[in-house]
């Protein structure tokens, strides 16, 4: 057997950020708060605290989600 390496287990999280304007969140379990200041999301392994100005999840699927708006911060909650 070989080992995967860690960005490729199931379990984590993946987040891609382009710029400060849009999050794509991969490998979450469901949104624990919505505003258009902060947004958490629960993951297997952590909290994912964003924040932000005029913040819009643009979309939501059961393999990922993708917010926009002027993020200022993305915060993991242990």
């Amino acid at each position: 057997m070989f080992d995967l390496p860690s960005d490729l287990e199931i379990t984590l999280p993946r987040v891609t950020t382009i710029g400060n304007k849009c999050i794509k969140i991969e490998n979450y379990i469901g949104i624990i708060e919505y505003s258009d200041k902060v947004i958490k999301i629960s993951t297997k392994t952590n909290t994912l605290k964003i924040q932000g100005d005029n913040l819009l999840i643009k979309y939501i699927t059961e393999e990922d989600a993708c917010i926009e708006g002027k993020i200022y911060s993305i915060e993991y909650w242990v």
